[in-house]
Order: C-alpha cells, then structure tokens, then sequence
C-alpha cells in the first residue's frame, strides 16, 4: 500500500526565453509599411497644379474684365428742324443724336459737356450734353438741340457756299468721365468725336456725315 500512495514527481515546465516570444511575435503578425511618401507627392502635385490654374484664371480675369477700354461717342444721326439763309447769315435748329458706346465690364459716367458746330473756323453753334451713365457692354443714345447761327466774319465763304447750296460744317465734342470695375477701381476716361457733314439748302437736309 505504501508503494501505491507513492507520489511520482512531475516533469519540470518548459521556460522559453524572452527572445523566443518576442520571435513567435515578430513571425506571427506582419505590420504593412505605411507609404507617406507617396501620398506626399501626390498632394504637392495637386497643390502645384491648383496654384497653376488659379494663376491662370486670375491671368485671364484681369486682363478681360478688368482691362479698360475708352467709351466711342459718335454723332449718328442730324437732322434740320428750322432752316433760314439769306444775306450771308443762316440760323438753323439741329436736332443731333449721339451714341455712346461702352464695351467695359463697368459701368461709364460722364459730367455735363458742351460740344461745338464749326463752319470753317468759327464756332457757329454749341451742344449741350447732359451728365449720364452708360452701364456695361451696352450702348446709349442722346438727342441734343443744336442752335446754329453764323457769323459775319465768313462773309464771303457763306455767299460761296449759298451759291453752290452746300454748307460745310463740322463738329467736336468730349466727354469726360470714369469707368466704374466691380466698385474696385476707378478710371478716368476722356472720349471725344469729330465729325464732318454737308447742309445742302435745297432740301434742308444733312448728307455726307463722317466721324472719326
């Protein structure tokens, strides 16, 4: 019996070092290498490539919208209301129409101007043009009364003149103003017209109008 109730000693446990679970460890799970250069270069090249297109926008934005151009003015159109000759002297009433043409992205304003009628050198008559605005990309049109009386001191070119039935006159006139871009900037424009027309006595009517 007492054979029987011998204790039978365990085989000691098997102690693995350090470095062999640390090895176990290492083999078993594999960390995937991240790849930060390459997100790197591509977020450069994106950065890179929206400095370029913004560059280029802002390129075409200022030299389109915010490039300024001087406003035409033109005298389209005259024709006579009252028409009196005689004894070298003539008084006429003209009724002229103006156009004033902007091609700006802004819009022009102008102050009160007065042009002038030649017949030769002499101021004969004045246009009074009234402050206006002219929004942009757009046309406008003024009608101006136009008093015309000559003076004695041509004389002998309007006995000339009266003798053939054509009265040569000319016209000048000059607005100025500024062009108003998106109420950032403020330029100062000066446009002006010259024109050239015949007054044919016969029929009271205004032929051959030219304007630079």
């Amino acid at each position: 019996m007492a054979e029987e109730n011998q204790m039978v000693p365990l085989a000691p446990a098997r102690i693995y070092p350090r470095s062999d679970v640390a090895s176990a460890g290492k083999f078993a799970v594999i960390p995937k290498p991240k790849n930060h250069p390459e997100k790197s270069s591509k977020f450069l090249v994106y950065f890179l490539a929206l400095i370029v297109i913004s560059g280029a926008a802002l390129l075409i934005f200022s030299s389109v919208v915010l490039r300024t151009t001087t406003p035409r003015i033109k005298l389209r159109s005259v024709a006579i209301k009252t028409l009196m000759h005689g004894n070298s002297t003539f008084n006429a009433t003209l009724i002229t129409e103006l156009t004033i043409r902007n091609r700006n992205f802004g819009s022009f304003r102008f102050r009160n101007s007065t042009g002038w009628v030649f017949y030769g050198t002499v101021t004969v008559g004045e246009m009074k043009i009234r402050e206006g605005r002219v929004r942009a990309r757009n046309t406008e049109m003024l009608r101006v009364t136009v008093e015309v009386s000559s003076n004695h001191s041509e004389a002998r070119n309007l006995s000339s003149d009266f003798s053939s039935g054509v009265l040569k006159l000319s016209s000048h006139a000059q607005l100025q103003g500024r062009v108003n871009l998106l109420n950032i900037m403020k330029r100062k424009k000066r446009p002006e017209m010259n024109c050239n027309m015949n007054l044919v006595l016969r029929n009271q009517t205004i032929q051959d109008l030219v304007c630079d």
